[in-house]
């Protein structure tokens, strides 16, 4: 085994090597900053600075209609730097308070303070070839299942371990390719137990191709992940082949597109999908999806008609929501397990806005990792019969825990249950995210129950 494990690491190492650029410690702005909220001091700050002239760039952007990431506000606080001696002493105000905010996001863009000049002047480091960031997740899950009580997804079979701990690491790459495409892929091993013999091939589960101003919007084609909506009924975190589009006009986002997957079971299926979002202000969302995919020729499993939205309804408190109708035929449903015309949803109650974006399983935007002693929570239930998101529910995989016991079997959380959900999320240490999750789940048809306990940490670097 560690004989394998040095191989897999090797050809790791060996693949970066190869690569022969200067590693940068952040990935693609798209993927790893965080947007601003209109709301925010520094995005009023930079707005005025804009339409006084101490910032180049489009003022229209700070609209209010569309978001801002902390990597386009950060090109500008060190655009405005660079012109400190040419601004009044409330803008020299500004500015400093605006580089000392955006501190940690300037040096990760290669903005660094000049010795020649001004104290708060900066100049630009040629930007490396391709960004790379690394996310290394540790995980451990407590489940209350007995030895006999089954609970294995797909399978019923008893659950061996009632502690699991599991590790992975993904390696994030980009790179610019001319000035209007971006080259994205993603690096991945895991290994879902420590005590099973048997881990995950390291392996590309993305790679792919973004567009901008593509017939007026972006396009994405290659491998990559699909998570219409809020994610919760529908979720590829890879391994999905295809073209997709997306167009924002004012307030309103649409995205559609064609793609095949292989994800959890090996034959290709297609999928195709068209969803619109309105977005009024910064404070508020709801948006529609429609999504066809086919198990085979003859089989669709999945017809889903999805509503979602969310809502700020204090600075600290927000409320969000999926809402999900699956139209397949169930006499068409393959292995004869229940599906078609099955209503799902999720509710949740989140401490911040910005968590909404996805259901509360991908609280991917609930902190921001790199500042220490960030903190959010979420309080969520969830109903999911049997055929809502698919065979077995596996559109809805994102809910399960990431371990599995030492035979490989995962606990189920998603197909025939009903769960309450909390979260803690916490920034111990600035790189460091600390996730604790507690799951009460309750099989709709029987009285087992599972009371799961996770506690995971993500080093992002």
């Amino acid at each position: 085994m560690k004989k394998r494990m040095s191989k897999n690491v090797l050809a790791v190492m060996t693949f970066i090597m190869a690569v022969g650029v200067t590693i940068s410690g952040f990935a693609a702005p798209s993927a790893i900053f965080y947007d601003v909220p209109v709301n925010d001091w520094s995005y009023s700050a930079i707005k005025q600075l804009t339409q006084e002239g101490v910032v180049s760039g489009d003022v229209t952007r700070f609209d209010g209609k569309r978001t801002v990431t902390r990597y386009e506000m950060s090109i500008l606080v060190a655009n405005a730097m660079t012109k400190i001696d040419e601004a009044t002493p409330e803008q020299k105000r500004v500015i400093e308070k605006l580089a000392v905010e955006y501190a940690q996001d300037l040096e990760k863009i290669g903005a660094v303070q000049s010795t020649q000049s001004a104290p708060a002047a900066v100049k630009l480091t040629a930007k490396p070839n391709v960004n790379f960031f690394f996310d290394n997740r540790i995980e451990y899950t407590h489940n209350s299942l007995g030895n006999n009580s089954g609970g294995a997804w797909v399978t019923g079979k008893n659950i061996k371990n009632s502690d699991q701990l599991m590790e992975r690491i993904r390696v994030y790459m980009s790179a610019d390719v001319g000035d209007r495409w971006t080259w994205n892929s993603r690096l991945v091993q895991a290994k879902w137990n420590w005590q099973s013999n048997t881990s995950e091939t390291v392996r590309f589960d993305r790679f792919w191709m973004t567009g901008k101003n593509m017939l007026g919007g972006t396009l994405e084609i290659g491998k990559m992940q699909l998570y219409p909506g809020k994610g919760a009924f529908f979720g590829n975190t890879g391994d999905t082949e295809g073209v997709y589009y997306t167009r924002k006009q004012d307030k309103w986002t649409f995205r559609g597109g064609l793609a095949n997957s292989s994800y959890l079971i090996s034959s290709g299926q297609r999928v195709k999908f068209m969803e619109a979002q309105y977005k009024p202000n910064g404070k508020m969302d709801i948006g529609a999806y429609a999504l066809r995919q086919s198990y085979s020729d003859t089989v669709d499993d999945l017809d889903l008609r999805v509503i979602n939205g969310a809502i700020e309804i204090t600075p600290k408190l927000a409320l969000s929501f999926e809402y999900a109708h699956n139209n397949a035929n169930p006499s068409n449903y393959a292995y004869g397990h229940a599906s078609g015309k099955q209503n799902g949803y999720f509710i949740a109650l989140q401490s911040k806005y910005k968590a909404t974006n996805y259901m509360p399983a991908l609280y991917t935007n609930m902190v921001n990792p790199f500042k220490q002693g960030d903190w959010g929570w979420g309080i969520s239930y969830r109903h999911l019969p049997s055929g809502v998101a698919g065979l077995w529910n596996r559109g809805a995989f994102s809910w399960v825990p990431l371990t599995t016991d030492v035979d490989g079997n995962w606990q189920n959380a998603l197909d025939g249950i009903n769960a309450w959900r909390a979260d803690f999320v916490y920034v111990p240490w600035r790189n460091v995210q600390w996730t604790l999750t507690y799951d009460r789940i309750k099989y709709i048809d029987g009285d087992k129950l599972n009371n799961s306990w996770q506690s995971t940490f993500n080093f992002f670097f």
